[in-house]
């Protein structure tokens, strides 16, 4: 039994049984390591691949750094704050927190932005998968590669997502995933120790960088791919009801080793990848400019496959119980309805990821719902679970905390804003020619045979 019912509402949750014995209590849940691991795992992802590309375009190395950190210590108390909210409420979806401190018309909202953003993100997941093997044919096929069938591109992903992705999306409890998790970390570390490689192997005469920013604007370009690629809010609450000691203080830890750890690899890739190329010729994904057929590259390409191939079944988790919460249904007694909806989910995402010619304004819209979980959704929560504690405000500490709480709110107002403006830009903008955001390439209808 792995589900608690709190006010009517079915949330996932990793509570003990009537007749679980201290034992069997004990064996389940995740240990500390293994929720550093679930963090680090649902933090990490493409956006690391920008990241290079990121510094050029923030104006500089300093300025980059100096951002990224300050955002970072928002980010992670956020992280801690919707964790000691989970305790408050006796919840354990980001949703029903808003639902008790709120009302209910949040859980509607905020199911509904986690069902987006989810599904949003499961097609993106998919569509990079693609990039990555079509790019492995391109270089070792010739590029008529796709006009062998098994080597196209909706046979690839439909086998590799059918027989990889799948199987793990029918688990009911993020716990059941620390293992993949592990795996999905190792591959970061090797895109990671391959870009600081490159960095060294290339025959590279010293390429001009920045320090500092020409314009104050400049700086503002980092803050929409900090959002996508600090993005881990949606599933701490999760996360953190599958510890096995669920205690914020060790949650806190655990949320601060995984934000420096994933820090140090954002600035480790973003310095190398910035360094190997230059001013102004940094490709929006590093991988995309190393040009050689080596092995090592090629182990990289497919290990960024690898890690949205366990990336995936945890998105999905997050918007399957946000949308089996909004119509009130039990995952745990409702299994066939779980498989069901499990199964539409994922070939729907597969049959869009396949045939939609280019989601990039979509993605870049679905960027307000990263700030808005990582930003506005723990301040609302930090400002209501404050005045339930203390309505009149006595305590200077609440007057305090009702203060951060509305700083909070503020910068993800804030960042919502520039979020939007970098996507209505792209909307109006005409590109001379496809923009490389999730990868290899952006328009699915464009073949790259000859």
């Amino acid at each position: 039994m792995n589900c608690l019912t709190s006010n009517s509402e079915i949330v996932l949750s990793t509570a003990m049984g009537p007749s679980m014995t201290l034992r069997e209590q004990e064996r389940r849940g995740t240990s500390l390591l293994g929720t550093v691991f679930l963090i680090i795992n649902s933090t990490l992802g493409a956006g690391l691949l920008n990241f290079p590309q990121a510094f050029d375009k923030s104006g500089g190395i300093a300025t980059a750094i100096i951002i990224q950190f300050a955002f970072l210590v928002i980010i992670t108390a956020t992280l801690i704050i919707l964790a000691n909210c989970s305790n408050i409420t006796n919840t354990v979806t980001v949703q029903n927190v808003l639902a008790e401190l709120c009302g209910a018309k949040y859980l509607t909202l905020c199911s509904l932005c986690v069902i987006i953003y989810s599904f949003g993100c499961c097609i993106t997941f998919l569509i990079i998968i693609g990039d990555q093997f079509d790019r492995v044919f391109a270089t070792f096929y010739g590029a008529n590669f796709c006009h062998y069938w098994y080597l196209s591109r909706p046979f690839v992903i439909s086998l590799t997502c059918v027989a990889f992705i799948l199987p793990l999306c029918f688990f009911k409890r993020l716990d059941m995933l620390s293992s993949t998790s592990c795996l999905g970390c190792g591959t970061i570390v090797y895109v990671t120790t391959l870009i600081i490689y490159q960095y060294f192997a290339l025959d590279n005469t010293p390429k001009s960088m920045k320090i500092w920013p020409e314009m104050g604007t400049e700086a503002l370009q980092i803050v929409p791919i900090i959002c996508f690629a600090y993005q881990s809010h949606m599933t701490a609450i999760p996360t953190y009801s599958c510890m096995k000691n669920r205690q914020v203080g060790r949650f806190g830890v655990c949320a601060i080793i995984s934000m420096i750890i994933c820090f140090l690899v954002y600035s480790v890739v973003g310095i190398f990848g910035y360094a190997t190329f230059g001013i102004g010729k940094v490709p929006s994904d590093i991988l995309q400019g190393y040009t050689d057929k080596s092995a090592v590259l090629t182990i990289a390409i497919i290990s960024v496959a690898i890690k949205n191939f366990t990336t995936y079944p945890i998105v999905l988790l997050c918007g399957r119980e946000a949308l089996f919460g909004l119509i009130k249904r039990d995952t745990d007694a409702n299994n066939t309805a779980r498989i069901l909806f499990t199964v539409l989910w994922f070939f729907s995402s597969l049959v869009i990821a396949i045939l939609v010619p280019d989601i990039a304004p979509v993605i870049s819209l679905l960027g307000c719902l990263s700030a808005a979980f990582i930003f506005l959704f723990p301040g609302i929560c930090l400002f209501q679970s404050t005045l339930l504690k203390d309505p009149e405000l006595f305590l200077n500490k609440d007057k305090l905390l009702i203060g951060i709480s509305i700083f909070i709110i503020a910068l993800g107002a804030f960042v919502c804003g520039v979020v939007l403006m970098e996507a209505f830009n792209d909307l109006s903008s005409t590109p001379s020619k496809p923009r490389l955001i999730t990868g290899f390439r952006i328009n699915l209808k464009e073949s790259l045979c000859i």
